[in-house]
């Protein structure tokens, strides 16, 4: 029986781009190219018909920008996990992409090895930020623990501050335990403690949480 392919669409307006990503998927036996669009009036048409699994998003478009799109399709189609792919690395655009709701932003440099995991990952509801990208979220993150003078308010020891790393970083239980030359066991221990000390759910909640509360400086 034939595996059911994760329908990825992709909204960017240099053709070239939509291009590549359409060059990463064909023949792939886990993802296909369902449409693409070059603005976001196309996208909304072509979601009357079907929709994604995956929707890929650029930022900067003529007309409604993506950040807005994001925002809209988190509102309309709750279901469609989205990304981002920009050649942007500012600040403000990767504060935005988190509050838009998007599970991850890759660049546009990125390789297509990183590109289908990173694909994989938001599949299964995790989310992802290509390298370069997470370094910058995360140098920031525990930058300003260790410089907050209110620091003790936030009781996340050194390893927890590891372990969250590694996590959004896309690692697995087992990849993270051998990082840190701990057990399986002993990290999912470390991420419930986590978790129940800032009261949240998921790692995607605690990205949200450290950038809404100034955790994280980006």
């Amino acid at each position: 029986m034939e595996m059911k392919k994760t329908k990825i669409s992709i909204v960017d307006d240099h053709q070239i781009v939509i291009d590549g990503v359409a060059s990463y998927l064909i023949g792939n036996d886990e993802f296909e190219l369902f449409c693409s669009a070059n603005s976001a009036n196309e996208l909304f048409e072509n979601l009357k018909k079907n929709q994604p699994d995956i929707l890929v998003l650029d930022i900067k478009m003529p007309g409604l920008q993506g950040f807005d799109i994001a925002k809209i399709m988190s509102e309309k189609y709750p279901d469609v996990k989205i990304v981002f792919l920009s050649s942007n690395t500012d600040k403000e655009s990767l504060n935005e992409a988190v509050k838009s709701g998007a599970l991850g932003y890759l660049s546009k440099d990125i390789q297509e090895e990183e590109f289908l995991m990173a694909l994989g990952k938001i599949k299964n509801g995790e989310n992802y930020y290509s390298n370069g990208i997470q370094q910058v979220v995360f140098n920031s993150f525990t930058n300003k623990i260790q410089e907050d003078d209110s620091h003790h308010l936030i009781p996340l020891s050194p390893r927890e501050i590891e372990v969250i790393k590694l996590f959004v970083e896309g690692l697995l239980y087992k990849e993270i335990a051998n990082k840190l030359s701990i057990s399986p066991r002993t990290v999912e221990t470390h991420k419930k403690n986590i978790l129940e000390k800032l009261n949240l759910k998921t790692t995607v909640d605690l990205v949200k949480y450290a950038i809404k509360n100034g955790l994280i400086s980006l």
